[in-house]
């Protein structure tokens, strides 16, 4: 699973970097919103790109969750999108 989880995790940074139209310091560790400074439209215009690319759904409770790009990973992860 940890290999799945970096898999994972590799290419929500590469979604993430196209979705905000460029190069970007982006770790697992990178909070969306402090670090990124998105805004609640914004992540989840991004998390629809997430569920598209791995066709799941994200339901609102469990993404309240998520702040970082590995939380995130790890939710894909559960909801079958590895």
């Amino acid at each position: 699973m940890a290999s799945d989880s970096a898999e994972i995790e590799q290419q929500l940074v590469e979604i993430l970097v196209a979705f905000l139209g460029g190069a970007r310091d982006i770790s697992r560790d990178t909070d969306l919103i402090a670090d990124l400074h998105l805004e609640s439209v914004q992540v989840m215009e991004f998390v629809v790109e997430v569920e598209d690319h791995y066709d799941i759904a994200i339901d609102l409770d469990t993404l309240s969750e998520a702040r970082t790009v590995s939380d995130l990973a790890a939710i894909v992860a559960g909801a079958g999108g590895a």
